[in-house]
């Protein structure tokens, strides 16, 4: 995640076309982000791809907003129920022992995810920041597998 977003990190905008002959006015930061932003990418894969810093993608997001360029758009985001977290703690048992669910635990708590309903959009980088503690590379690569097979079931 580029950028540290406290409260919600899956936020999305959309572009809007204004209605008014008002001038605007963007410096090079905001065109950059305003080409970045479409409602089918959240706050943190727009700041991923933009590569600015926390605080210039802040100030260029709140000038986009307050000259009427962006709007926030509400999306429901279907999340995983327990069960896909018990999967995802038996595969990663079965790859680095019983440190596992401690290692979830963490992972969760860092991407600041909650455990309770993990967003689906979400799931493929909690699995990659997990497979990437697992030592053993085939242990790692069948990990993986195992778990993005049980990703798409869901998502179909």
């Amino acid at each position: 995640m580029g950028i540290g977003w406290t409260g919600r990190p899956d936020i999305y905008y959309r572009k809007v076309i204004r209605s008014d002959n008002d001038e605007v006015s963007l410096d090079a930061d905001m065109i950059r982000l305003l080409i970045a932003i479409d409602e089918s990418k959240s706050l943190n894969q727009i700041s991923d791809e933009v590569d600015m810093d926390n605080t210039t993608f802040k100030q260029a997001l709140s000038k986009l907003l307050e000259q009427g360029l962006i709007e926030p758009v509400q999306k429901d985001i279907p999340v995983l129920d327990e069960s896909f977290l018990e999967s995802l703690r038996i595969n990663l048992s079965k790859a680095i022992g019983p440190m596992a669910e401690i290692l979830i635990a963490d992972v969760i708590e860092q991407m600041e995810l909650d455990p309770a309903g993990i967003p689906i959009n979400r799931a493929a980088e909690l699995i990659t920041h997990l497979s990437l503690e697992v030592p053993d590379e085939e242990n790692q690569i069948q990990f993986k597998k195992s778990m993005l097979t049980i990703l798409n079931t869901i998502r179909s």
